[in-house]
């Protein structure tokens, strides 16, 4: 039998994470990764039988590093805590891990809901995506240091795509989608100004209307109607409050090294007046 882990990892996410755990029972092992949790995160994982990895992951790449090592399956199963896996994909992850032997990694198919409405189309990177590499065997995917969105890479032999798709929930309502906006591209921001290189806000306006042209019509946006219309629009609103807010991290960092700068310089006259 193969066995198969299912990862989580979690940030404050505490409203749908036990629905997501009581989901993944058909998985032999369940990890979940609580980075920096102040809610009830922790206790939901312990109640469920999760194997459970506390810290502090700055990065999202280390966050599921940190799971994947854990892990003790021959396959991995990355699910986020506002996802959850039904009966018929679970059948067919398995089923698949069974039959077909000659493949080491899987694209699932992700459905996004605001609320109970199912979105199809439109969807970007930059708030969600309509399918991600999320069943592989262990040691075969590695993420780039980021804090959000991190590209992946996976070795090996692909098995194409499941029918069936992962469903997600993006928010309750339009409200929290706007916080979801508000969340990732704050994070967004500390990886441009890690890298010290923002960008100009003119090439971040050009992203965001390619962002926006290829929601709304390459990907068929349009046919969510309103709905389609807000996605298309958050989705380009992404890079230029990435680059606005990453200006502010930079000048806020500034601002606190030369603090810190006149506080060891006043630190050091104190020792010498001392000294004498």
């Amino acid at each position: 039998m193969v066995k198969l882990s299912a990862l989580v990892c979690v940030q404050n996410q505490d409203a749908r994470l036990g629905e997501c755990l009581r989901r993944l029972s058909f998985c032999d092992e369940v990890v979940v990764v609580a980075d920096r949790c102040t809610d009830r995160s922790q206790e939901i994982a312990r109640r469920a039988g999760a194997v459970l990895v506390d810290g502090i992951f700055p990065l999202e790449s280390q966050r599921r590093q940190a799971g994947v090592e854990a892990c003790s399956g021959d396959w991995v199963l990355e699910v986020d805590p506002d996802e959850i896996v039904d009966a018929a994909l679970a059948w067919e992850i398995r089923w698949s891990l069974q039959t077909r032997r000659s493949a080491d990694w899987y694209e699932l198919p992700i459905d996004n809901y605001l609320g109970d409405t199912r979105l199809r189309d439109g969807w970007t990177g930059s708030l969600s995506r309509h399918a991600e590499v999320r069943l592989y065997k262990r040691g075969l995917k590695a993420w780039e240091p980021r804090r959000v969105n991190a590209p992946s890479v996976v070795a090996g032999r692909s098995g194409g795509s499941l029918k069936g798709a992962i469903q997600r929930t993006v928010g309750a309502d339009v409200g929290q989608l706007v916080e979801r906006l508000h969340r990732l591209s704050a994070l967004a921001a500390e990886d441009l100004a890690d890298s010290a290189r923002p960008g100009s806000f003119v090439a971040a306006l050009f992203r965001g209307a390619g962002a926006f042209l290829n929601g709304y019509l390459y990907r068929g946006g349009w046919r969510e109607g309103r709905l389609g219309l807000l996605v298309a629009t958050l989705s380009a609103l992404y890079p230029v409050l990435a680059q606005m807010r990453a200006g502010d991290v930079l000048r806020m960092r500034a601002a606190t090294e030369t603090a810190e700068t006149a506080r060891v310089a006043r630190l050091r006259d104190v020792a010498g007046v001392a000294s004498r």
